[in-house]
């Protein structure tokens, strides 16, 4: 490795795990011939889990124990890295092992510690972690080059994040202009941590680890706080590698490990590691699952989920995979990854950039959005117009007009009404999506916000709206554009059309959306 880079040694980490040895009760007994599956496991496995799937791991394991009833699984969390030591270092035998990629695996089981051979449960892949916002403007492996790209954090190449980032760089040919900028660490859990401390402008994570959860069984959560993912890594570059398990030599319960290893080829277990964002190791028995992602707007996720919930129905063979954000994030990774089938931001703004950058096939409008004031129920500071929020010592919430539709839709209507300087003096935050500014007036923590009518909707139970006269603002189109890089453009339509379509357009107006179809926009006032 080069001299220039900085590694993080971990001092000091102490990890309880249960030891190798069990009581002999508790060892399987060989079964009778003919026996099924469930007559070859019995009393307790213990499974190495790490931290980063604890939320699929979590869901998996009920599926289990729901068909193995008589067994009794339990598990020990930690960094990939602390258990891959324990294991090499005979300090651990778990039953089963999880590891996030084969590289992990491959150092296990050349030292001999594998018994039987490694299963691949899935494939996983390498993904750009930013500050929010995209400061360094990262379009492209090359811009790693840019000057104000000090620091890249990731993991030792041992870890397969680490790995497959540097065979990433070396084939997109930025490697010797980025080495310099490396910052190490055998943790991949670190390398978030890094970036949060700004100690890095960039680092590369593994793309479900984005999503991941600390609630075992929990559901999958987007990234928080001053990150952002960018996207996952060009497949040019770098393409999905295989996610492994395996039985450790010497463990207590062998067969209880076989047995939990071949569960994690079961269609139900490959459904749940495709939810949190792993490709599938095996197709379904009912024929071949197309995944779609699809990039939209933070503002309307109720409805998009309630949508392809609906379409489930429809196309019970088609996963949407969606990458929420704010609107400007958005655009920033489309044109980072370059992957995808659908892109719906906040309104037409959005995707005309995208259309002038060549990464638009098609479009088709399904609603519009309209601002209005949100306050807190019962609106407590009597707000009725526009003009109330240049009032002394009312605190005032905006959207980040670079990062979402609604901030760039609030500062243009509040420049129509000739307003704007007067309530930027009130301005107390500007979020970079439209739930922050709901949730602002929810927990007032702000006196009033300038929301879409569909995050209004979401908010009834404990905020008010305020209509705005539509002299300042035109309503705002939300078309969803299929994406030129799909590569399943049948399925991405056929969802599109649905969207479009009299089922579709009622759960838009079901969100609070002024729906596409008979749309009352046309209209020039209210």
């Amino acid at each position: 490795m080069s001299k220039h880079y900085h590694l993080i040694i971990i001092i000091g980490l102490a990890v309880t795990v249960a030891g190798c040895s069990k009581p002999a009760d508790k060892q399987t007994q060989t079964p009778p011939k003919g026996a099924g599956p469930a007559a070859r496991v019995s009393g307790e496995i213990l499974v190495f889990v790490p931290c980063g799937v604890a939320g699929p791991y979590g869901e998996i394991k009920k599926l289990f124990e729901a068909k193995y009833p008589g067994v009794k699984v339990t598990q020990e969390l930690a960094n990939i890295d602390v258990q891959t030591k324990l294991i090499l270092d005979g300090k651990a035998a778990p039953d089963m092992w999880i590891a996030l990629g084969d590289r992990e695996m491959n150092r296990v089981k050349e030292a001999g510690k594998v018994a039987g051979e490694p299963v691949t449960f899935a494939y996983n892949s390498i993904a750009f972690t930013v500050h929010k916002n995209n400061p360094c403007g990262i379009a492209s492996l090359q811009d790693l080059t840019k000057p104000s790209v000090k620091t890249i954090a990731l993991a030792t190449p041992e870890n397969s994040s680490g790995y497959y980032a540097e065979q990433a760089f070396r084939q997109a040919g930025v490697w010797e202009q980025v080495e310099k900028k490396i910052w190490l660490t055998p943790e991949p859990a670190q390398v978030k941590v890094a970036l949060s401390s700004g100690k890095a402008e960039v680092g590369v994570v593994y793309y479900p680890c984005a999503r991941e959860t600390r609630i075992m069984g929990g559901e999958p959560e987007e990234m928080k706080g001053k990150l952002q993912l960018l996207n996952k890594f060009p497949e040019d570059v770098a393409k999905p590698f295989p996610a492994q398990a395996a039985v450790i030599q010497g463990c207590a319960n062998p067969e209880g490990g076989k047995v939990f290893l071949d569960f994690m080829l079961s269609d139900e277990v490959q459904d749940v590691w495709e939810k949190w964002a792993f490709d599938r190791a095996k197709q379904p028995a009912s024929g071949k699952r197309v995944v779609l992602y699809m990039y939209c707007g933070a503002g309307i996720r109720p409805m998009m989920d309630a949508a392809i919930e609906a379409f489930k129905q429809v196309r019970p063979n088609v996963r949407i995979d969606v990458g929420y954000a704010g609107s400007g994030c958005l655009l920033g990774q489309l044109t980072f990854g370059k992957r995808g089938d659908l892109y719906m931001p906040g309104e037409d703004f959005y995707l005309n950039q995208a259309m002038d950058r060549g990464y638009i096939a098609s479009s088709k409008p399904i609603g519009y959005f309209e601002p209005v004031l949100l306050v807190a129920k019962g609106n407590p500071k009597n707000i009725k117009t526009l003009q109330d929020l240049t009032r002394p010592g009312l605190k005032v919430a905006l959207g980040d007009a670079k990062a979402c539709a609604v901030g760039l839709t609030a500062d243009r209507l509040l420049g129509k009404a000739g307003l704007a300087e007067k309530v930027e003096k009130n301005v107390a935050v500007r979020h970079g999506n439209v739930p922050e500014l709901g949730n602002a007036v929810k927990f007032r923590t702000i006196d009033v916000s300038i929301v879409w009518n569909v995050t209004a909707t979401q908010q009834l139970e404990d905020c008010d709206s305020i209509p705005i006269d539509r002299k300042y603002y035109e309503p705002s189109l939300a078309p969803i554009g299929l994406l030129k890089f799909s590569k399943h453009s049948e399925e991405a339509q056929a969802f599109i059309d649905f969207l479009a379509g009299p089922e579709g357009q009622k759960i838009v107006a079901d969100s609070g959306m002024t729906p596409a179809a008979g749309s009352k926009a046309a209209g020039s006032g209210s």
